[in-house]
């Protein structure tokens, strides 16, 4: 007969039976059998492909080559990766894993012609293969992290140039935050109103700015924080701060416009040098030739 104190263990050892059984067949299941609909809108694309069992066998391999790519790159890699989805605005459906993924999926894809380069003794684009196979799934992302931080240097003045306005007027600089954020739109709406949300959870103000201006990777970003932080810590005025940051990064826009422009004219002159020229010097060269009628059939049979 079972007495009381050896039910209470039975019955435990039971459910912890039934609860790894539960959970073994989910882990071997399909994810999409135990989400609804609302729960696979969120997920990523490549979480839903892979739910919904759409995954080719490459992408499949690449995935199981993830956590040693993970391993391989270190602490350091997968932070530079995370850094340069936080500057490209963390797209929808980009993240680390993805990256790795695609870098996986790249490098099993340009394999065979490694084993081309190898068995021909080109060592120079053996090595090439592997740094293809990182540029190409880095390329889209940095390119969008440039246009942001392009978009967050260009809005960020007319920013600052408002919300010195909403503050001067004796509304307190959270509100005047959010105030001004509901008036603008892209990238500089989307990194504040996500600083609003930090703040609003119990983040300090340090915290969060600082937090901001590494998401944001924008050396504008970066002039604003760190003088809004110094202004808060020493009690200076926030509305004139705010003028004279907007000032200051309108005279940098414009030193840093100068710097491009300068920049463009050898770029120019490299082309002009490599391109129009030799053109232009065959037009003159067919022109003489043309002009002076000379029997190039004779000087032809003078050397043959």
């Amino acid at each position: 007969m079972i007495t009381f104190s050896t039910l209470w263990p039975a019955l435990g050892l039971t459910g912890a039976l039934l609860t790894f059984g539960l959970g073994y067949r989910m882990m071997r299941s399909s994810a999409s059998t135990y989400l609804d609909a609302a729960d696979l809108v969120l997920l990523r694309e490549e979480r839903r492909r892979e739910a919904a069992g759409r995954l080719s066998p490459l992408d499949r391999l690449a995935g199981r080559l993830v956590p040693r790519l993970r391993r391989l790159l270190g602490p350091t890699g997968v932070g530079y990766l995370q850094r340069q989805i936080d500057h490209a605005g963390r797209p929808a459906g980009v993240s680390v894993d993805g990256l790795l993924r695609k870098i996986c999926w790249w490098s099993l894809l340009l394999a065979p012609v490694a084993v081309l380069f190898a068995v021909q003794g080109q060592v120079v684009g053996l090595v090439l293969i592997p740094v293809v196979a990182l540029l190409l799934p880095l390329m889209r992302v940095a390119g969008q992290a440039r246009r942001r931080r392009d978009s967050i240097d260009r809005d960020l003045p007319d920013f600052l140039d408002i919300l010195s306005v909403t503050v001067s007027a004796g509304i307190s600089f959270r509100s005047a935050l959010a105030r001004v954020t509901d008036r603008f739109s892209g990238a500089i709406s989307d990194e504040v109103r996500l600083t609003l949300d930090q703040l609003a959870h119990g983040a300090s103000t340090r915290v969060a700015f600082s937090a901001m201006e590494r998401r944001s990777g924008s050396s504008a970003m970066h002039s604003f924080v760190t003088a809004f932080l110094q202004a808060e810590e020493l009690g200076a005025p926030l509305g004139v701060t705010l003028t004279q940051i907007a000032v200051d990064m309108r005279r940098e826009s414009a030193q840093a416009a100068r710097r491009r422009a300068a920049q463009t004219a050898p770029r120019v002159t490299l082309v002009t040098s490599l391109v129009l020229v030799p053109a232009a010097l065959l037009l003159v060269l067919v022109g003489l030739v043309l002009g002076a009628d000379i029997d190039l059939s004779a000087i032809s049979d003078a050397f043959s």
